[in-house]
């Protein structure tokens, strides 16, 4: 092949690379766009309905949660709290921790509920009575399988630096992408 076939096949290439790029550019863009509306409309959901979630730490509710398992919490007003509903309240013995079990008995008193709560896989009902105190619980209203695990998994140091590095790793290719992507 001479100069002068191969030079209008370079040029045909290069063309079809250009009309590439230059679709493929704001199809990410709108693609980026998109996800990040969904993000942000999943968020002001979150926010707006209450909505909570919780890893279920123990086998104590099982066969209806397992350990592991992710609870999604709906937060309603102490009042319409009942015997029968599945609540996560904090630990009288853990500061800081929460635990999803089902109200077994509601004393309602002047100062708020007391409950007597108890895990569907216990053979008694938990040891302590638990004045609610605060305007709202949060009731389990679903839950997703072995996905608490992850939530779980996040609170040791390793997970955390390790989606740090993920996370810094992944804006600096995004940054690279855009500022190649613009010469």
């Amino acid at each position: 092949m001479t100069t002068a076939t191969i030079e209008p096949l370079v040029r045909a290439v290069a063309r079809g690379r250009h009309r590439r790029r230059s679709i493929a550019r704001p199809l990410r863009v709108i693609a980026g766009t998109l996800v990040s509306l969904a993000a942000l409309a999943g968020a002001v959901v979150v926010v707006v309905l209450g909505i909570g979630f919780s890893p279920v730490l123990s086998p104590s509710m099982a066969p209806t949660f397992d350990a592991g398992d992710l609870v999604i919490t709906r937060a309603v007003p102490t009042s319409e709290v009942e015997v029968g509903d599945v609540v996560v309240l904090p630990r009288p013995d853990a500061a800081g921790e929460r635990y999803v079990h089902r109200i077994v008995a509601l004393q309602p008193t002047p100062t708020g509920p007391v409950v007597v709560t108890k895990g569907d896989n216990n053979a008694a009902v938990d040891p302590q009575r638990l004045r609610i105190t605060s305007g709202e619980v949060p009731i389990v209203t679903g839950s997703v399988p072995g996905l608490g695990k992850l939530a779980l998994g996040g609170q040791q140091t390793w997970p955390r630096i390790a989606l740090i590095v993920l996370t810094g790793g992944s804006v600096l290719v995004a940054a690279k992408r855009l500022i190649l992507d613009r010469r």
